[in-house]
């Protein structure tokens, strides 16, 4: 058998060989193509999950994993907390579209101001976070802060116009001591709320200072909580005189922390940080119980000309089962008509009427009255105003002050009158914005020089005695009238 004859036997063995080495090849092939596009896919998928969309900087979870990670090598570092002062009016006034393009030229602006060894990201909204690593000095961060608010200080054009942009910027180092995430960013986020509040448009590190108040609003935070289940908080009552007719009388009723060390705490002192916790829809739940029981409590005695009178948090407006729960508690209690006033602590939101509307008709179908302690003046805002079922405007006399005008006070006193409010003025610390109240034709006065707080025991005193303070307010009205 020569040489051809044998392989010849083999053909067929050999064929099948040579197929099934190609389809190896074929398989691997696939194989790897196959993991390259997944490998590129998974990619895809993990820069989309730490990316933010619309400014392409790294995101939140990017922000975290990045921290962690230099933290666990022991890196000296500087992290930043930013937010942009006034975004919102901005977004407003020229609506969303340049809102973001306004946040697309900020990240633009990072780019251009920041070093290697610093990186910027979006938190979310206007929300921006700077890590700068390999630091050794506070000197060092102020030098990379001073570039970046050179760069942020050139205005941005947005369809012709010209947008400065403002900011808020706080700063931790940890240079010669270390922290935890949880602390560089509860650190950090407190310095910027710090520069904010003082003024906004600038940077501010970090301090021993504000590591005690922020030590003080965890210990607060934890004292409040103890304080509701302790029932450790009490209403104080302020009364409020109606001029068109002095026997009547409102009592504004303030929540006080009756606190077991420090003794007793006005709301200004713990209210921000209540609402920060949510807990401002059971204090204003109880100051609603409060008030109705004290109505009732005060008609029985024979007193019918009393109204009371609660402050309201806006926050809670926006919570349609709030605004349910609040109204059926007025009805369980079959409160007379007029006797009960709710009063909005905050600013009214031009751009959310649709929700205050919702309340105050509620509210009005159950004849409680509303009161609300400031107006935006411009023409659209006054014209949704006099749409809703308000009552009563507080107008202050701190107005009347050496830096404003008499004329502001009266202007705003005539403009609410105009929309068809009724008008208190409040915060009357002496005679002359007394004098000033009744001449601009309040309706209602109200402030510590007429009468301080009062405990809730007291209240029922003031009105057994009331006789002697009616004419003493009657006669400062005629006074006032007669010397115009």
């Amino acid at each position: 058998m020569n040489l051809l004859d044998y392989v010849g036997g083999y053909r067929g063995l050999i064929i099948s060989l040579g197929l099934a080495a190609i389809i190896s090849i074929a398989v691997i092939l696939i194989y790897i193509l196959c993991t390259r596009k997944k490998r590129k896919n998974n990619k895809n998928i993990h820069i989309q999950a730490y990316t933010d969309e619309l400014t392409k900087k790294g995101n939140r979870y990017l922000f975290y994993n990045d921290l962690d990670a230099l933290i666990e090598k022991d890196k000296n570092l500087a992290v930043c907390f930013m937010d942009l002062d006034g975004f919102k009016q901005i977004n407003d006034a020229l609506g969303h579209d340049m809102g973001d393009e306004l946040l697309i030229a900020v990240s633009n602006k990072f780019d251009e101001s920041l070093p290697d060894n610093a990186k910027a990201y979006r938190l979310g909204g206007d929300e921006f976070s700077i890590i700068i690593k390999d630091i050794y000095s506070k000197e060092e961060v102020i030098l990379i802060l001073e570039n970046l608010r050179n760069i942020m200080n050139k205005p941005v054009m947005l369809e012709n116009n010209s947008i400065a942009i403002e900011y808020s910027l706080g700063v931790v180092l940890a240079v010669e001591q270390r922290y935890s995430r949880k602390e560089l960013i509860n650190y950090a986020d407190n310095a910027m709320y710090y520069i904010k509040e003082h003024g906004g448009n600038g940077y501010y590190f970090h301090n021993d200072s504000l590591k005690a108040q922020l030590e003080n609003n965890v210990k607060m935070e934890m004292d409040l909580k103890k304080a509701y289940e302790n029932n450790e908080f009490g209403i104080a009552l302020q009364p409020r005189i109606n001029l068109e007719d002095t026997s009547k009388i409102t009592f504004e009723a303030l929540t006080e922390w009756n606190h077991p060390i420090l003794g007793k705490l006005d709301a200004a002192y713990f209210i921000a940080q209540a609402e920060l916790m949510g807990l401002t829809i059971k204090l204003d739940e109880y100051a609603l119980r409060n008030a109705c029981e004290k109505i009732l409590y005060f008609k029985e005695k024979g007193y019918e000309n009393v109204q009371i009178a609660i402050n309201m948090s806006n926050k809670n407006v926006f919570k349609k089962e709030f605004i349910d729960s609040i109204c059926k508690i007025i009805d369980e209690y079959k409160l007379p008509a007029n006797s009960l006033q709710i009063e909005m602590t905050g600013m009214i939101e031009v751009n959310k009427f649709d929700s205050y509307r919702y309340m105050f008709e509620k509210l009005s179908q159950l004849n409680v009255e509303i009161v609300i302690n400031s107006l935006d003046i411009n023409q659209e805002s006054l014209e949704l105003f006099a749409e809703l079922p308000i009552t009563e405007v507080k107008v202050s006399t701190s107005l009347l002050s050496e830096k404003m005008n008499d004329k502001v006070f009266s202007d705003l006193v005539t403009l609410a009158k105009d929309l068809g409010y009724k008008v208190i003025a409040g915060k009357i610390s002496d005679e002359k914005k007394l004098l000033k109240a009744i001449e601009c034709k309040a309706d209602k006065i109200q402030g510590n020089f007429l009468f301080k707080k009062l405990d809730e025991n007291v209240a029922e005193d003031l009105l057994q005695n009331y006789g002697a303070y009616r004419l003493r307010i009657e006669e400062m009205v005629i006074n006032a009238n007669r010397n115009r």
